[in-house]
């Protein structure tokens, strides 16, 4: 009979928990990259400041049905026409240089541009390509002073792609539209962004009391203050990185933090899981409780686990980067970051500032010993008073 050889391959989660290296014991060389890149963002933050959207700051938006078959104003023939129309795909560079220069003239510049196709029964629109420009307001002037300022653009707007002629005015600019081709959005003023900001920060921070709450009570307190540490890391470097990397904020990145705090949250508690199965298991076998030991353990065991859900993860959410246009990018590329974050605070973080904190309550063990005594001392005494008297002859 054909004897077969032992297969001395070990699968990479076996390496890992056989590997003789400590996650727990070695937080002080984890906490060396957060904290360089905190620190990057710190000094950032009060230099340069965030690069905050028109959701932070106010602004106003337009849209721009450029490939529409409207009749030009400008043109004298079908020939012309046919001249003048853009095609959203192939003509996009133009586009977008073309509100470049208008707005330039207003002392303004694009913060987002985006397309999209758009259909309105009452202006007679069915599926048509068109553009979203955003771009920030002059918060010195007053709300009235805006709206009149956008009326203006919207008018240069309409000269420049050709949908009216030059000779047109404010004064009889109706007269000659047969249809809305660029429409004004509306403004968001400066106080309504700051209180968007207030009430965006402040649910974060109750996002994270809750984490707090829940942990601490489905665990134990020095896991949820382990968790929070944690998630303020997680926070922390999403946004160094998006200072860093310049991009604009929204409410889209407030958005993507409240989803990085659930993504994080949600791997450190499966590594406090099998924490609290190796707590029950020392307990049990009286074994002296090895914080950092213990800890490794749990990380060990679920390293496979919390590497395949962050790649999985990482991999959908850095194609939505890649390929999104810009307003889904704004969210997908914090989300990205904060995967990584996320999982580094849980593997990485979590268990070493666990094991710091950890303090086993101690069993009274006097207490133990001593009413085993008496639960056998009164053993004795019944067998005593059981067993009956011989008589002596």
């Amino acid at each position: 009979m054909a004897k077969y050889k032992k297969n001395k391959r070990y699968s990479l989660d076996e390496h890992i928990e056989n590997s003789k290296f400590n996650f727990s014991k070695n937080l002080k060389w984890f906490l060396i990259a957060p904290a360089a890149i905190i620190l990057v963002g710190i000094v950032l933050l009060f230099t340069v400041g965030f690069n905050l959207g028109i959701d932070f700051t106010g602004g106003s938006n337009m849209t721009i049905f450029v490939d529409s078959d409207a009749e030009f104003v400008v043109v004298e023939n079908e020939a012309e026409r046919e001249g003048k129309k853009l095609d959203i795909d192939k003509d996009y560079g133009k586009i977008e240089k073309m509100l470049e220069e208008t707005l330039h003239e207003f002392g303004l510049s694009i913060s987002s541009l985006q397309k999209t196709t758009i259909s309105n029964t009452e202006l007679g629109i069915a599926n048509e390509d068109a553009v979203i420009v955003k771009y920030q307001n002059n918060n010195n002037l007053k709300t009235e002073e805006i709206e009149q300022k956008n009326e203006e653009i919207r008018l240069a707007l309409l000269k420049k792609f050709g949908f009216v002629g030059e000779d047109v005015t404010l004064d009889n600019l109706q007269e000659q539209e047969n249809r809305e081709l660029v429409t004004n959005g509306g403004v968001t003023t400066a106080s309504a962004s700051a209180e968007l900001m207030m009430r965006s920060f402040v649910a974060l921070l109750v996002a994270m009391v809750l984490i707090l709450v829940y942990v601490a009570f489905r665990f134990e307190l020095t896991s949820g203050l382990a968790a929070i540490l944690a998630l303020f890391h997680d926070v922390l470097v999403t946004a160094s990185v998006m200072l860093i990397c310049r991009i604009q904020i929204n409410a889209a990145f407030i958005a993507a933090l409240i989803t990085i705090l659930g993504y994080s949250i949600n791997n450190t508690i499966i590594i406090f899981d099998r924490m609290r199965d190796e707590l029950k298991l020392a307990r049990n076998s009286d074994a002296k409780i090895n914080n950092n030991e213990l800890a490794n353990r749990a990380v060990k065991s679920t390293m496979m686990r919390s590497i395949l859900t962050m790649v999985t993860t990482f991999v959908m959410i850095f194609f939505i980067t890649v390929i999104g246009v810009a307003d889904i990018r704004e969210f997908a590329f914090p989300i990205m970051v904060g995967i990584l974050a996320g999982f580094y605070s849980s593997v990485f973080l979590t268990p070493g500032l666990w094991a710091i904190a950890y303090r086993p309550r101690k069993r009274k063990k006097q207490n133990i010993d001593k009413t085993k005594k008496i639960n056998e001392g009164v053993v004795v005494e019944e067998k005593q008073v059981a067993e009956p008297e011989k008589e002596i002859i």
